[in-house]
């Protein structure tokens, strides 16, 4: 009478062995979720070894497969071959760009002065970089020094002296294979002080601000973004991987490191890793931040890495810089990132261990960020403690 009884438990046991496997599975995958398209499909995460493309025409791989909406964006990209690169208002200039949107865009008076402004000048992409006198301070190319395997370029504003210095001296801070930039616009601002003597006092003690002459102003971080990659394909092209983030970030770069030297050789090279947004919907709500017009845009956000921290490979720099030339301009910059990743045929793999959102009462405990490899917003003060506690050799958790 025993064999029954001991079948019956040994068959339990491999039930729930089975459905233990079975949950592990299931959460290890959740960890990568593509954007979920607008017929309700759900496309796999990109296929090993997959080669970026760009079709002729974008719309049909952003999203626009039914009819096409009237908003501005959506008709703009169906039309659309490549943006101006001329700075003219005359036609094919990107300022001619600016004042069609103004005309064609019926509502236009009542958008928000700061997406009035962006618009005006949204396909304006060629700013010269903005040096001291002198020339002091400028930015070395990764062909006089070594060609790092990991570039740390952390956006910034003139005035967040406190934030930059955080970062150099914790995970920032100098390291085999590592090389740091702030990524800045004009410290000359607008209706503020000039920050200028103290910005080219900085950059002439570190010489790792890549500052560009533009407005600093929060809808120009594509700018940023677009110019940094520029950069990098003149003057730092072998560079593995770059760390986008923002200046109040916290990184756990030792554990980031393991990570991307553990990646398959096959997912490297079309690498796009974070915290990963995957049915994000524009926000309709006047006076919000995230406000979108509906007379602007139709249709839901593609899958995208917050802009808080993300990684991307290097060698995907160029591609995207083809790609960004065939967007429309959206004034989102990691929602653009986004747009220009799916333009390419690309997803974001997402992981865990990428926190933008840190509630602001809940205290940075080094236990509890050991494993993560990227939270924020911290201040430059839990930073450095942080970073401290990180450090001390008898740390116990």
């Amino acid at each position: 009478m025993r064999c029954p009884k001991c079948l019956l438990c040994l068959s339990a046991l491999l039930t729930l062995l089975g459905l233990k496997v079975y949950i592990e599975w299931a959460s290890e995958s959740q960890l990568s979720k593509p954007y979920r398209g607008p017929r309700g499909t759900l496309p796999g995460p990109t296929a090993a070894g997959f080669e970026p493309t760009l079709p002729a025409n974008l719309s049909a791989r952003l999203g626009q497969t039914g009819p096409l909406p009237s908003a501005y964006w959506n008709q703009q990209q169906w039309r659309l071959k490549v943006l101006p690169s001329g700075n003219s208002t005359e036609a094919g200039g990107c300022q001619a760009w600016g004042a069609a949107a103004a005309a064609e865009i019926p509502d236009f008076t009542s958008y928000p002065e700061d997406l009035r402004r962006f618009l005006l000048s949204a396909a304006c992409r060629s700013f010269p970089q903005w040096l001291p006198e002198g020339g002091s301070g400028q930015v070395a190319s990764c062909r006089e020094t070594t060609v790092p395997y990991l570039l740390l370029a952390v956006k910034s504003e003139p005035g967040r002296f406190a934030e930059r210095q955080a970062v150099r001296e914790t995970w920032g801070g100098p390291a085999l294979g590592i090389r740091l930039l702030f990524l800045l616009g004009s410290p000359a601002g607008e209706g503020g002080p000039d920050l200028g003597p103290l910005v080219a006092w900085e950059s002439h003690r570190y010489s790792d601000l890549l500052l560009w002459d533009f407005l600093d102003l929060p809808f120009n971080q594509t700018l940023k973004d677009l110019l940094l990659l520029s950069w990098l394909s003149h003057h730092c092209p072998g560079v593995s991987f770059i760390l986008h983030a923002q200046d109040d970030a916290f990184v756990h770069t030792s554990a980031l490191l393991d990570y991307l030297r553990a990646l398959p050789p096959s997912w490297a090279p079309s690498l796009y890793l974070g915290e990963v947004f995957t049915q994000a919907k524009p926000l309709r709500k006047p006076g919000g931040p995230f406000y979108v017009p509906g007379s602007f845009f139709k249709g839901d956000y593609p899958a995208y890495a917050s802009g808080g921290g993300y990684v991307i490979a290097g060698s995907l720099t160029p591609w995207l810089l083809q790609a960004a030339a065939r967007v429309a301009p959206f004034p989102f910059n990691d929602v653009y990132i986004g747009l220009c990743f799916r333009a390419l045929g690309l997803v974001p793999r997402a992981h865990k261990g990428f926190l933008t959102t840190w509630p602001a009462d809940r205290t940075a405990e080094p236990c509890a960020l050991r494993n993560l490899l990227l939270v924020r917003p911290l201040s430059p003060q839990d930073s450095i403690r942080l970073w401290k506690r990180l450090q001390d050799p008898k740390l116990l958790c």
